[in-house]
């Protein structure tokens, strides 16, 4: 249906693997909310249930005396872990509710052009097409298995080249969204920051994860010539002159 011959070999296994792991990170870095995150406030020790007591009355003399000696005599102080509010490319998680019962609750806050700065909508513009790439890119490579040649230009070339164009436009996307710090959005989450200063903010892993998946996608550039360069060899030849239609070499 695809052509005389399939070629599996192992470089082009790795090339679809490494592929494949750079759609993941692409995509986890689009729908996560973790681009920035508000730095956590001071964790409060909380105070066992003996302390909020103010009478003994209805209990037992063995129930308040193990609830007085786990707070008298407890040597490391357990704190209660904080969640912290996140902002992503078009995702924010805000903490809601009261003191005693906050909870983090996410969803899109840019529903329109104009309610995003122009750097983060530059941002969000090239990471999305670089996922989308990304993704074509995944299939065409599955593709490379029996497509050699479109129209006089090799397929492993065509589809190297989208994915050295999709890494260039993820790096372009982590790079430009710093611009956007010093917007009011922004400064509302992590105060008095400035482009490439998030303040009170730390950098998510989001950004690191789109990072891998960029650098990912320049090193499947160059696994597309080695991978096309395996399909021609001594070796594939003499198993496609047995008259082989499917030819794996892992």
């Amino acid at each position: 249906m695809c052509g005389i011959v399939v070629i599996v070999t192992r470089w082009w296994l790795a090339w679809l693997l490494v592929t494949v792991a750079c759609v993941m990170c692409l995509l986890g870095a689009n729908l996560s909310p973790s681009w920035l995150l508000r730095a956590s406030s001071t964790p409060v020790q909380p105070t066992s249930s003996a302390a909020f007591r103010t009478s003994t009355d209805g209990l037992s003399l063995q129930e308040f005396t193990t609830d007085f000696l786990q707070d008298q005599f407890s040597a490391t102080p357990v704190y209660r872990p904080q969640e912290r509010e996140a902002l992503g490319l078009w995702i924010r998680c805000t903490l809601m509710g009261g003191y005693e019962r906050e909870s983090l609750h996410c969803g899109v806050y840019a529903t329109t052009v104009p309610d995003l700065p122009i750097a983060q909508i530059i941002s969000l513009t090239c990471v999305v097409t670089a996922t989308v790439l990304t993704s074509l890119s995944c299939i065409a490579v599955l593709f490379s298995t029996c497509v050699r040649i479109v129209r006089g230009a090799n397929w492993f070339t065509i589809v190297g080249a989208t994915q050295a164009l999709a890494g260039i436009l993820s790096l372009v996307g982590v790079a430009v969204f710093p611009l956007a710090w010093g917007s009011d959005r922004i400064r509302t989450l992590c105060g008095e920051s400035d482009m490439y200063n998030p303040s009170n903010c730390t950098i998510g892993w989001a950004v690191y994860v789109a990072l891998v998946g960029s650098l990912g996608l320049l090193l499947c550039t160059w696994m597309s010539s080695i991978a096309a360069r395996s399909t021609t060899t001594e070796e594939v030849a003499e198993e496609i002159s047995k008259g082989k239609t499917i030819v794996c070499l892992i």
